[in-house]
């Protein structure tokens, strides 16, 4: 779970080990568990330790503090003995969440150790169905003042099931099993009923539709022009489709309940909310529609203009430049199940980046509506052009528009195009291995000098390929 410091108190916990050292004093090494706080205007050393629950001479002496009445705003402190509470809440610290998958205003009060209205009141959440993956909430941490342990998961009540069983199947008491749910005797129970089990130490808690047990996206928020990824898991076997603003999504299955996929936003959608809908289905029949709400960012993308000379002008053409987008739309947006790419991924070409993914692009003086579907490196001509991921050869030849184009089809959706080369070292059909020479930079096609462009289609989308070499993608 991810936190981020707001106005007021910074808190970051650390496991802090062997010789690591606070940045503004001391040269003792922090003991594990050490929490450290960010110093913030109109603070005082006295004030800090009444937060925290311990001493000035405390806090001096973790960090070689001399005179407690000097320490600066955005200095770091080591706080010793900070009270924590048994479900490692810092009471009094405020934070700001990131709404994900699962998370409600029930399951963030019981890991924060607030209340539900408490919530909804400091974030001004009128209707908690509207809340989105992506959203940051402000917590203040242990404003209900209460030091009971938060339950350790959310489970589904099956067929002929009661409480006893129930709690003798986990391990756990009746009565603590009562508690947690706030009844005070065992009730009849109905198959599908959500019931909290207690736990002193909790996982990350999620409140989740049935059959769905575990629910991850990755990266929140989202940006235009970005890959995004989605790991589901569900109590038994199931079948996933999905929808998100038009396009398909289409997951992988794997062992019957964990289910992966991953799919693009297009570098043209606004800036907003979208929901993405989860059909699943069951071997009995049974079908269930999850609904996520996902916040997209603007991916802050610059301009440029192109210019060609006159031999170029007809390649501006629709006659020329519409069937070869549709062949290519076509093979850039087909879906293999096998996977080949795994980890990052390697860059194609050693040359600098000469133009970004996502870049506004005008041609000649005329509109500005398009963008610049890949990354271009200015590598001089000749050199090799290298598969930076494992995957199967699905195109080799000349195109008016990109020129001596390669496209390599990565599993899963993932399927990256490398234009204007001056020679094509591969076959359809060749499987290529990560760093194989697939073919020599060139300028063919409508091309202005000596470059690569790699592009990256997934899921039927252009997405930024340079997020693939830095991200890794399940």
């Amino acid at each position: 779970m991810h936190t981020r410091a707001l106005i007021g108190v910074i808190i970051i916990t650390l496991l802090l080990a062997g010789t690591a050292q606070a940045q503004d004093g001391g040269n003792s090494p922090p003991a594990a568990g050490t929490t450290i706080h960010v110093v913030q205007r109109d603070e005082n050393l006295f004030r800090i330790a009444m937060q925290y629950g311990t001493t000035v001479e405390a806090i001096s002496a973790a960090n070689g503090i001399t005179d407690p009445r000097y320490i600066a705003v955005g200095q770091r402190l080591l706080i010793p003995d900070a009270q924590v509470n048994a479900s490692g809440v810092i009471p009094g610290a405020v934070t700001v969440h990131t709404v994900k998958p699962g998370d409600s205003l029930l399951t963030l009060a019981y890991t924060y150790a607030t209340s539900v209205e408490q919530l909804a009141a400091e974030n001004t959440i009128t209707n908690p169905a509207l809340m989105f993956a992506g959203q940051d909430l402000t917590i203040h941490q242990g404003s209900a003042g209460s030091s009971q342990p938060p339950p350790s998961a959310l489970i589904y009540v099956q067929a002929g099931e009661n409480l006893s069983r129930i709690a003798l199947r986990y391990g756990v008491t009746l009565n603590a099993l009562l508690a947690v749910n706030h009844r005070t005797q065992a009730t009849p129970l109905f198959a599908g009923q959500r019931l909290w089990l207690p736990g002193s130490a909790p996982g990350a808690l999620s409140d989740l539709p049935g059959p769905v047990t575990a629910c991850t996206l990755t990266p929140i928020p989202a940006i235009q022009g970005k890959t995004i990824s989605i790991h589901l898991e569900t109590v038994g076997a199931a079948t996933l489709t999905g929808t998100f603003i038009g396009y398909p999504v289409q997951f992988v299955t794997q062992d019957a309940n964990r289910h992966d996929a991953i799919f693009g936003i297009h570098a043209f959608t606004a800036a907003g909310l979208y929901p993405m809908a989860i059909n699943i289905s069951s071997p009995d029949g049974a079908s269930t529609v999850y609904t996520i709400r996902i916040r997209v960012d603007d991916g802050g993308y610059g301009s440029e203009t192109i210019s060609l000379d006159t031999t170029q002008q007809d390649l501006l053409t629709p006659q020329v430049m519409e069937p070869e987008w549709d062949r290519v739309a076509t093979l850039m947006s087909g879906f293999t199940a096998q996977r080949y790419f795994d980890g990052l991924m390697g860059l194609p070409s050693t040359g600098p980046v000469t133009s970004q993914f996502g870049t506004r692009r005008t041609y000649n003086g005329g509109m500005l509506d398009t963008f610049h579907s890949g990354t271009d490196f200015g590598a001089p001509p000749g050199s090799p052009v290298r598969a930076p991921a494992a995957g199967v050869v699905i195109l080799a030849e000349n195109l008016p528009v990109r020129g001596n184009a390669t496209m390599i089809d990565h599993g899963w959706g993932v399927i990256t195009g490398y234009w204007h080369q001056s020679e094509i070292a591969v076959s359809v059909g060749d499987v290529v291995t990560p760093g194989q020479t697939i073919g020599l930079v060139g300028s063919t096609g409508r091309s202005t000098g000596p470059h690569l462009h790699w592009e990256m289609w997934v899921g039927g989308v252009q997405v930024d390929p340079m997020q693939w070499v830095h991200q890794n993608f399940p």
